[in-house]
């Protein structure tokens, strides 16, 4: 039986590199777009190689990270520079519903692929654009990717971590990609939703998100509620003890989650055997811990209490109160999690070459649709000819534009 595909019949034209926008065309295509990639000639996106970076393989026919990213779709290597390549991606994007890309604006001018251009050419086309800093003001134009315009730009790296003036700390390293794929999650909703609005009014659109937006609006909380006092980084002694992690008796880390309060916290108090503390009035509202003479005790005696059992017995005894809590996993322990797996989550891909990685799924699923097939990211130019045939080029003009180097295509 067929797969039912929701996404069925868009097309999408990606030329992007990295992360953010390759992570976005994953997901449409996991969902049933066509979606074709569109690299250069001269190594393609750079995010084929990056995995060397930190100890992955890279090969052409065996590239975990960058099939995470890329999985489902297919690619044709163009040199847009030139007349040929330059009228092959026009002819992609005449028969395009998006086209998706992180390419600064002024990169994309100068292949005549900016929205200005683009929108005269073709008015049903939606263009989905990827940015660091934002459309407007002097940094518009910059460079940014998730470390910098997510990551460093939008508060976390010090906010969480940097206590004032105290010489004993230092910025937290970010968790890489986070902010990116975030980007690409709500650049697929908008994206959806200008193809729809396109489809019944026959007028495209140009969807804009951009890494330092993407991470203000994630921290609205954070940010609006900085003009009120509330400011982080928090430390053991003016932190909640209701969502802070303890270690456990094994080393591990556990961490309680109590958010109705009133409702609550005498219960997680029992747990702790810290009867004593129900009825007490220093410790019967949640705003009296935000008071270092109140929270740095019970805290003290809170850590003394979780380092009494392994946090897979804390675990269990809250569980059974039916209280959120956690173990802190480490990313290599989500490799091995029965739940991760069973949900699809991860799974381990078996290549034709006869090697195996655990790999990662899109978190977005549907009823109808099931969970996605999966075929393994294209090798740079890999449907190259494929695609040219598609569009109408007879052998010959292929046979031209390889020659010429216009376009690549795989061996």
């Amino acid at each position: 039986m067929e797969q039912h595909k929701p996404l069925r019949g868009v097309k999408v034209v990606e030329l992007s590199l990295m992360v953010a926008a390759a992570s976005c065309g994953r997901m449409m295509a996991d969902w049933g777009a066509d979606v074709i990639k569109v690299e250069n000639t001269k190594g393609g996106d750079n995010f084929r190689k990056w995995p060397l970076g930190i100890g992955a393989p890279a090969d052409d026919d065996y590239d975990p990270l960058f099939d995470n990213l890329n999985a489902n779709k297919r690619a044709i290597s163009l040199d847009t520079r030139t007349p040929a390549g330059q009228e092959v991606m026009y002819k992609l994007l005449a028969g395009a519903d998006v086209f998706l890309t992180n390419l600064r604006t002024e990169a994309l001018k100068k292949s005549g692929l900016d929205y200005d251009t683009l929108h005269q050419k073709f008015p049903k086309l939606v263009m989905a654009q990827l940015d660091g800093y934002g459309e407007k003001g002097e940094e518009a134009g910059r460079p940014g990717y998730d470390n910098t315009a997510f990551w460093a730009r939008g508060g976390f790296l010090y906010s969480q971590s940097v206590y004032g003036d105290s010489p004993d700390t230092y910025p937290v390293y970010m968790p890489m990609g986070f902010g990116d794929v975030t980007c690409a999650m709500g650049m697929m909703a908008a994206t959806v939703s200008a193809v729809l609005s396109a489809r019944q009014t026959g007028k495209g659109d140009r969807v804009s998100l951009s890494l330092y937006g993407t991470a203000i609006w994630l921290a609205n909380i954070l940010v609006s509620g900085a003009q009120y006092g509330f400011h982080l980084p928090k430390r053991r002694e003016n932190s909640s003890p209701f969502g802070a992690p303890f270690k456990c008796s094994d080393g591990r880390w556990f961490m309680p989650q109590v958010v109705n309060f009133n409702r609550d916290a005498a219960l997680f108090y029992k747990l702790l055997g810290a009867e004593d503390m129900i009825g007490d009035p220093r410790y019967a509202t949640r705003a009296n811990f935000n008071k270092v003479e109140i929270c740095k005790p019970v805290m003290e005696r809170f850590e003394k209490a979780f380092a009494t059992k392994t946090a897979r017995e804390w675990q269990q005894i809250f569980s059974e109160a039916d209280l959120s809590c956690e173990i802190l996993y480490g990313y290599d322990d989500i490799l091995t999690d029965p739940q991760a797996i069973v949900n699809d989550f991860v799974y381990k891909m078996e290549y034709p070459n006869g090697k195996s990685s655990m790999l990662v799924r899109s978190c977005l699923r549907s009823q109808e649709m099931g969970l996605p097939e999966f075929r393994p990211g294209p090798m740079l130019g890999e449907h190259s000819v494929e695609i040219l045939k598609e569009l109408g080029y007879g052998e010959e003009q292929i046979r031209t534009m390889l020659d010429s180097g216009a376009v690549k295509q795989h061996p």
